[in-house]
């Protein structure tokens, strides 16, 4: 017996034992040693590409955690997202500003756009 979608719909009530036959036949399949590796794998090579395309865009761990948790899908968004740009930083204090500020927030002094 094959633990498949056609197995498992067609599940009788009546006769317990094929049905402990088919959930340990499903259970084996789910602890399958080749489905895990497979599993880890796949999940490492989705978060290496991530970080190969958040290198690129100066968002390496964004990417890697997109890759990493939705597979391919997550490469798409994370190529559609935008780079990330180092923050800016005052001339005379070297203070961290946004890059709307027209003076800076620690000494006052004006920002050159």
């Amino acid at each position: 017996m094959a633990c498949d979608f056609a197995a498992l719909g067609s599940i009788d009530a009546g006769d317990p034992e094929r049905t402990a036959a088919l959930l340990h036949e499903c259970v084996g399949v789910l602890t399958s040693p080749d489905l895990w590796l497979w599993a880890i794998v796949f999940t490492v090579v989705c978060g290496v590409v991530g970080a190969i395309i958040g290198k690129y865009k100066n968002a390496i761990v964004r990417d890697t955690i997109l890759g990493l948790a939705l597979g391919p899908i997550g490469w798409i968004i994370s190529a559609n997202l935008p780079a990330r740009t180092a923050p800016r930083t005052c001339a005379a204090c070297k203070g961290v500003v946004q890059p709307c500020d027209a003076h800076c927030r620690h000494c006052g002094a004006k920002l050159i756009a």
